[in-house]
């Protein structure tokens, strides 16, 4: 029998799954964060091949069954580190039937809309977008939180904590986030520093809920920084509308956006709404919220990566894998 891995990579967990060439799903396994920009590239490779491991065993089969199985990893942090990533998981697992790495937006193009223009935004621990116009793949956005800032939960959870600085400090106007974030923190977010600098992108992205909880009591600060980092997701969509009229003819009546990342999947429908609020009205987008988890694009990539997948199998796919696959 043949099987498939698929992997969805972020900056702070990395979902695993190995399902039958169908798309039943037989065995999910989560760990931490494996974007290598984070956590180093050996990290990472040790990380996802111990996921892999788990999940053969978690399904009650050898590590032989390899020479049988295609691994497809969607890893954030992919695109650069990518060719890299592969070769160590290659070594790690020669005995693969096929592997392949790429971007963690990557599998929610390849889930949500299979074939076809449109485009993806995540929007998790960092934020990217992904075009596809005709059968190219183009990427706008998501350089790493040094050059690409806004738009994703590290901007929003770091745009937090300098607000509650702020308050303290005298420089900014009161806020909630500061006593919300005090909560969450277990202290007062200026004595909190060495654990924001310790801990990283993942501790402060887990600040962003907050945000979105200040916002719905009418916090004019948190809606200040909702506003600005939504805006950035906006500007994703107006650029990918752009590329599409220089590929695309005739050009579409819309452009498809569907998003995914746990922003957008927690916070739906109304951070989609608050994005497309914020799009010029001229780019005709239409926002939605990814239908399956991008992990189910990864297992279709992985299926790929040795047969072609026509119209009629991918959506019995998409089916048996929502009925078997629960968290």
């Amino acid at each position: 029998m043949e099987y498939l891995i698929g992997i969805d990579g972020g900056g702070t967990k990395t979902l695993g799954v190995l399902a039958s060439p169908n798309g039943t799903v037989l065995s999910h396994h989560t760990v931490g964060a494996t974007n290598p920009n984070d956590v180093t590239l050996p990290v990472a490779a040790e990380r996802l091949g111990s996921l892999c491991r788990s999940l053969l065993l978690a399904a009650g089969l050898p590590e032989t069954t390899l020479r049988d199985t295609s691994l497809f990893f969607g890893i954030a942090g992919g695109i650069n580190y990518g060719p890299a990533l592969e070769e160590a998981l290659r070594e790690s697992f020669p005995e693969a039937r096929a592997l392949a790495v790429r971007s963690d937006i990557h599998v929610l193009l390849a889930g949500e809309i299979p074939e076809g223009d449109g485009a993806c935004i995540i929007c998790g621990t960092g934020s990217a977008c992904f075009l596809r116009r005709n059968s190219d793949i183009i990427r706008i956005g998501g350089w790493g939180y040094l050059l690409d800032s806004g738009g994703s939960g590290y901007d929003i959870g770091r745009d937090a904590l300098e607000a509650a600085l702020r308050h303290f400090d005298g420089r900014g106007e009161p806020t909630l986030l500061s006593s919300l974030l005090a909560e969450r923190l277990g202290g007062a977010v200026q004595t909190r520093i060495t654990d924001v600098y310790r801990e990283g992108k993942p501790y402060i992205a887990a600040c962003a809920p907050l945000v979105f909880e200040a916002a719905r009591q009418g916090d004019r600060v948190a809606e200040a920084i909702l506003d600005r980092n939504a805006r950035k997701l906006a500007e994703y969509a107006e650029c990918a509308w752009r590329w599409l009229g220089e590929g695309a003819n005739p050009l579409p009546c819309t452009l498809t956006v569907v998003m995914g990342g746990g922003i957008s999947s927690n916070e739906a429908p109304d951070w989609q709404a608050r994005v497309r609020r914020l799009t010029d009205p001229a780019v005709p987008a239409v926002f939605t919220v990814a239908a399956m988890p991008p992990v189910f694009g990864a297992i279709l990539e992985a299926k790929r990566l040795t047969e072609s997948v026509r119209a009629d199998e991918f959506s019995r796919m998409k089916h048996r894998f929502a009925d078997s696959f629960s968290l």
